[in-house]
């Protein structure tokens, strides 16, 4: 396992509310803010947590979410990526495996500017064979992380 039990609890706590102060950790955990501090710089530098950040309701500032499937050149991958992370309107990238080599997340005002300017730029990069797009009509669920730990640990035996 990357973590244990103690950055595990951190993690958790962090991903339900980034905003959980770290006197709360402290408490919750019975250990030194200190030590949370620690944990939490550690957990930085290791590059498991890579950043804070927020979800915004799409509905209530107006954007809709769309995905799309790219199917790429394979000698061409490493600069269809290049160009593909420059954009700020693409939100996630993920390689995969069918039927898609490329799947991407993202997010926009409307469906003119994601045909317009997403899915047609996207379509003329070289080395882009195909692109397919998936437009979303309401988020049910949306979460930052899904880390595997149980719901109540047991902090007694947790070592700062």
């Amino acid at each position: 396992m990357l973590i244990d039990e103690m950055s595990g609890v951190i993690l958790k706590r962090l991903a339900a509310n980034a905003r959980v102060s770290m006197s709360e950790l402290a408490k919750e955990l019975n250990c030194s803010v200190s030590t949370i501090h620690k944990r939490m710089k550690q957990l930085e530098e290791r590059g498991i947590i890579e950043q804070f950040t927020i979800v915004t309701n799409s509905e209530l500032t107006g954007n809709i979410t769309a995905f799309i499937g790219v199917v790429i050149e394979e000698r061409e991958a490493v600069d269809v990526l290049d160009e593909l992370e420059e954009r700020s309107d693409i939100l996630e990238i993920y390689e995969t495996l069918e039927p898609y080599d490329l799947f991407l997340k993202v997010r926009t005002t409307d469906i003119h500017t994601l045909k317009n300017e997403l899915i047609n730029p996207i379509s003329e990069i070289d080395g882009v064979l195909e692109v397919r797009s998936i437009l979303t009509t309401r988020r049910h669920k949306e979460v930052t992380t899904n880390l595997a730990l149980e719901d109540k640990v047991d902090l007694r035996g947790i070592n700062a």
